[in-house]
């Protein structure tokens, strides 16, 4: 009777390891949507001898970037076909106009920045600065080290391919990491404008070698994310088309450079006023005649 209670209790043991064991198993099979994916293909170039902050992943790789990659990415592709700089686009767009020099976070954010597309045949690079403009000083890292849009087609497939001369593809991501509040952000673009000469272009302009303004930085009301656009042409005509990418600082971070106040402070503004002019209504005598 002893032993044959003894067998039981190990049968029940046994099980209820193996049940844990196969659990843990499948845990371990079951892919994970939201786990961030490297690319296959990252370039090797890294103009002034910088380093990088991070290196390149794919877009739609986690839940953030399927957001972005589904709800605002197709828009802003939209907007890089358009007149950056006439008056009408943040009209078109609802967008808001900033100043390109003073790109800066109220609050902490986890930064990331994500690649929208290119037109130029340049192989442009993409960095940032938090401690000074340009590459000249600070803490200049690289974003992007070689910013080009791959249009190669798998033929098998018919889908786009990264290669090693072209290794982006729009809403490729790179994570800056957790940017403290206070952070003044600067972007600047690596361009080659000629065999001897390189140039960086700063969204601060007074750095500029030409002295002209390259970027241009469009803020997306009740979104997280900064549209930017750079232009590499040297002292030429802008349309800063030549490399377009998103950088989602925070909705809160958004509204702060717009000066917008929080949703919270807006319904409670407009449940004031709403007071104010039924009050107003009931004891002006003139309104019941």
């Amino acid at each position: 009777m002893f032993r044959s209670y003894r067998k039981i209790k190990y049968s029940k043991g046994f099980v209820a390891m193996l049940s844990t064991c196969l659990f843990l198993l499948l845990i371990c099979m079951t892919p994970d949507v939201s786990a961030e994916v490297y690319s296959p293909i990252q370039s090797p170039a890294r103009p002034f001898g910088l380093d990088i902050v991070d290196r390149v992943q794919v877009a739609g790789s986690d839940a953030s970037s399927a957001e972005f990659q589904s709800t605002y990415l197709p828009v802003m592709e939209q907007w890089g076909d358009m007149d950056l700089t006439a008056a009408s686009f943040t009209e078109l767009t609802s967008t808001i106009a900033l100043d390109p020099s003073l790109i800066s976070l109220a609050t902490a954010y986890d930064t990331r920045v994500y690649f929208i597309g290119d037109a130029t045949s340049k192989h442009n690079a993409l960095g940032f600065n938090t401690a000074g403009g340009g590459v000249s000083g600070g803490d200049p890292l690289l974003i992007f080290p070689d910013a080009s849009e791959s249009t190669r087609i798998d033929r098998r497939t018919g889908q786009l391919i990264r290669t090693s001369t072209d290794p982006l593809l729009p809403g490729d991501y790179v994570d800056l990491g957790v940017l403290e509040g206070g952070t003044q952000l600067d972007f600047f673009l690596i361009s080659q404008r000629t065999k001897k000469i390189t140039d960086v272009y700063s969204t601060d302009m007074s750095i500029n070698p030409d002295g002209l303004q390259h970027a241009l930085v469009f803020a997306l009301p009740d979104s997280p994310y900064l549209f930017l656009a750079f232009e590499d042409q040297f002292g030429g005509t802008a349309n800063f088309r030549d490399n377009l990418f998103a950088v989602d600082i925070g909705a809160g971070n958004v509204r702060a450079l717009t000066n917008m106040p929080e949703p919270s402070t807006m319904l409670i503004l407009g449940s004031f006023l709403a007071l104010v002019l039924y009050r107003k209504k009931t004891l002006d005598p003139r309104s019941e005649s």
